[in-house]
């Protein structure tokens, strides 16, 4: 059962996907974020209080910093899969765990497994597959067509915070709880996206695009919720592992449904980087 809540949630994300790169075409991105967060804070929110666990404000700070973080990364991922493929840019979140494994061995001198290695091998192979076909253009030039493309750039980006930002969600649900800690993330993410919109004079939104927005929000606490109940009927690794398969998803739905190039490419290319991902959180 925990297996299939946990393919539940992948299928969630990249639900999330679609509907956000056509939401972020006719709504601000920090309108979009600040709304579909606000949603979901909405429906996680009597979950949290039931499970609330703090028993001082120790988590301010960590709660803060998390929250700003995330504020931007979510408006650069959004960003990110408005301007660029989904099949191009979502796989980049590959490097997420990539990072978190060599920030580790470099800051605490924790050592790579041999198939942690391979695991990051084939992200990084992965990673050059998902335009191989301008290899004709010379051997760098699957590398330089990924960095050309702003999407790209923006979700490495993502993939990097996500990384930093993996340690702090950590020790905050240490401290509140996990329900707890989606709530107040969601909470934190959307105040501070609605900030940038209102700073940015992007507040205003049709009713018609409403309801993409309500959907979105609640994958995102659909999501979430699934998480928490996966991980207590099955290994915390194998559920993350199974909710990384949303890069796959992601990646044909965008093929599928928006028509994207490359299609061959773009699908062994994210087949290899989740592959890549599995062995690094199963093994590393």
């Amino acid at each position: 059962m925990g297996y299939i809540l946990a393919l539940a949630v992948a299928l969630a994300e990249s639900g999330k996907d679609v509907l956000g790169k056509i939401a972020s075409r006719v709504l601000p991105v920090p309108l979009l974020l600040g709304a579909y967060k606000l949603v979901a804070l909405t429906i996680v929110l009597p979950l949290a209080v039931l499970t609330w666990r703090a028993q001082d404000i120790s988590f301010l700070p960590i709660l803060v910093a998390d929250a700003l973080l995330n504020t931007l990364a979510f408006y650069l991922y959004l960003k990110a899969i408005s301007i660029s493929p989904l099949s191009l840019t979502v796989p980049l979140l590959s490097f997420s765990p990539l990072f978190l494994l060599l920030s580790s061995y470099l800051m605490l001198g924790q050592r790579v497994s041999f198939a942690g290695a391979v695991g990051v091998l084939l992200v990084v192979v992965g990673a050059y597959f998902l335009n191989v076909s301008d290899i004709r253009r010379g051997i760098l030039a699957p590398i330089r067509s990924l960095l050309s493309e702003p999407g790209s750039r923006h979700m490495l980006i993502v993939a990097l915070i996500w990384s930093i930002t993996a340690n702090l969600d950590k020790m905050g649900v240490d401290r509140v709880g996990p329900l707890a800690w989606v709530a107040l993330m969601s909470g934190g993410v959307s105040l501070g996206a609605f900030a940038v919109a209102s700073l940015r004079g992007d507040v205003r939104a049709k009713a018609s695009h409403l309801h993409i927005v309500a959907i979105m929000g609640i994958l995102d606490a659909l999501g979430a919720v699934l998480q928490m109940v996966a991980i207590t009927l099955t290994l915390v690794p194998y559920v993350i592992a199974i909710k990384r398969t949303s890069i796959l998803w992601s990646a044909i739905a965008g093929i599928l449904i928006f028509k994207e190039k490359k299609p061959h490419e773009r699908l062994l290319g994210a087949a290899m980087m989740l592959s890549g991902v599995v062995l690094i959180l199963l093994r590393a």
